[in-house]
């Protein structure tokens, strides 16, 4: 059934159409290198510029990627797939047609698991998933365009919902998630900035039961905070339309962010003005069972059913796992440092605790300062782990191992040299602190007041000068301790 939200006397509807790049080594019909951010117009070649007499050549991987999302989407896998010329002129569009799929595409009547705000999960219907290539890129400079086709051809795969979404926040949740997913695939970086995952959204609003109206297409919103943004501000502007008595025209629009508002761009069209027919030179494609078997083989665990998974086996809350689940590469990151915590008991809950908030923490805060993603720095889970461990230990205090995990992240090392040749080990010795502890109390005779009177978060004050004293050296544990036979022990 399709979506639907009763909006006063309105229902919504809402499609999406992502559009995401693929990650090959190549365009999907030509050899020319798939690459972002090359100088203008040096990606490029006869084939994906059109010139008469050439032939296209289907990428291998580009297939295989594709099929991957069709089979994570739960499609219909069609016995061929056929490619097809979408005929249409436009400057960015050498050939003055795109090679798409339109009959027979790679997968049809699929879903997608949506989680919503209330935790509740809903099927949102895949029409298909096809693969086509991508127009070039027009750069507009106030009177003057330029053009650059280093983007004509590249792989670009294109997933189509029925319109079962029906608020601009789910439709926001809907482009987080499947990024994720596909994240998650390894078929596609998603950086939106980029274009690399982009979304068309359709919207219509009618009286409520009486089904669809008529449909605007958003274009080309390159953020998931755009997608919702944009949405709300059509279903409003339908809504007045429709109140006044006149009628919402089938269009494409664009959203305008710095003005919040969609503006119209040219009147939408249908299917049939696209001329589609066979591509000539490019037999329909039929996927064997051998290889779709290794397709199968090669999905991996989905965002949603590892978060479940490690919320039972770790110990984690709903808010820790929905973290350390985010990117793949930060789950493996996860999983790997504790299992090198081990124990013949299983997975050690305490430690796994300790990992997701140094990883939610400290570690998160040094990656988002430097603009390095962890898996390019030196960090590895043997270094955070040795750390951990070191600070379970008393060894060191938690902000010396700060100190040192932000050491490592930025010029490598091992943890143990670090904390012998920068004189980094721990003060534990109880009398040396205590001398520490004593003069820092007797400093504070206010703050030890407000302690005694029961204001005992004053006590990370002290503690802070404590650390502050010995260069964060001092034992937390023994510091804190003796604090309070200071203050609550000796006589008033």
């Amino acid at each position: 059934m399709a979506g639907s939200m009763k909006n006063n006397k309105y229902q919504t509807f809402i499609g999406l159409e992502v559009h995401i790049h693929l990650l090959t080594e190549s365009k999907v019909f030509c050899g020319c290198p798939n690459v972002f951010g090359s100088e203008p117009n040096i990606n490029v070649c006869p084939v994906c510029m059109g010139y008469p007499g050439v032939l296209p050549s289907l990428n291998g991987e580009a297939v295989r990627k594709a099929y991957q999302v069709a089979m994570a989407l739960n499609c219909h896998l069609n016995e061929k797939a056929v490619f097809e010329r979408k005929n249409y002129f436009y400057p960015d569009m050498p050939k003055n047609y795109q090679i798409s799929q339109f009959e027979f595409p790679f997968g049809i009547n699929g879903y997608f698991e949506l989680e919503l705000a209330d935790g509740s999960r809903r099927k949102i219907r895949i029409h298909d998933v096809h693969l086509e290539e991508d127009a070039g890129k027009m750069i507009h400079e106030g009177s003057r365009s330029k053009l650059d086709y280093n983007r004509a051809g590249t792989p670009l795969l294109e997933i189509v919902t029925e319109p079962d979404l029906v608020t601009g926040d789910e439709a926001e949740a809907f482009v987080q998630q499947f990024r994720q997913l596909v994240r998650y695939l390894g078929v596609t970086d998603g950086n939106m900035e980029e274009g690399s995952l982009r979304c068309d959204a359709n919207v219509s609003i009618n009286e409520y039961g009486k089904g669809l109206g008529t449909t605007t297409e958003v274009k080309n919103l390159n953020s998931s905070k755009f997608v919702k943004k944009a949405l709300e501000y059509e279903i409003k502007r339908q809504s007045k339309v429709i109140n006044s008595g006149d009628k919402i025209i089938q269009e494409t629009r664009l959203w305008d962010e710095a003005k919040s508002r969609t503006s119209s761009m040219r009147t939408k069209e249908s299917s049939n003005d696209y001329r589609y027919f066979p591509e000539p030179d490019l037999p329909p494609y039929r996927p064997g069972a051998d290889f779709l078997e290794d397709i199968k083989a090669s999905l991996i665990e989905f965002p949603g059913v590892r978060k479940n998974r490690i919320i039972r086996e770790y110990g984690l809350n709903e808010q820790q796992s929905l973290f350390v689940t985010s990117e793949k590469s930060m789950a493996d990151f996860f999983e790997h440092t504790v299992s090198l915590k081990g124990g013949s008991d299983g997975v050690d809950k305490d430690f796994a605790g300790m990992v997701s908030s140094w990883l939610g923490g400290n570690i998160r805060k040094i990656v988002n300062d430097s603009g390095i993603p962890l898996e390019n720095s030196y960090l590895t889970p043997q270094v955070v782990f040795s750390v951990l461990e070191m600070i379970e230990k008393d060894e060191i205090s938690a902000g010396i191992g700060k100190k040192i995990i932000g050491i490592i992240f930025r010029d490598g090392g091992v943890p143990t040299d670090i904390v012998r040749d920068l004189g980094m080990d721990q003060i534990s010795d109880k009398g040396e602190i205590k001398k520490i502890v004593s003069g820092i109390v007797d400093a504070n005779p206010k703050v030890v007041d407000s302690i005694r009177n029961g204001a005992d978060k004053q006590i990370g004050f002290l503690m802070g000068q404590v650390m502050k004293a010995t260069s964060g050296k001092a034992n937390p544990g023994i510091t804190q301790k003796l604090i309070r036979e200071k203050i609550f022990e000796e006589p008033k």
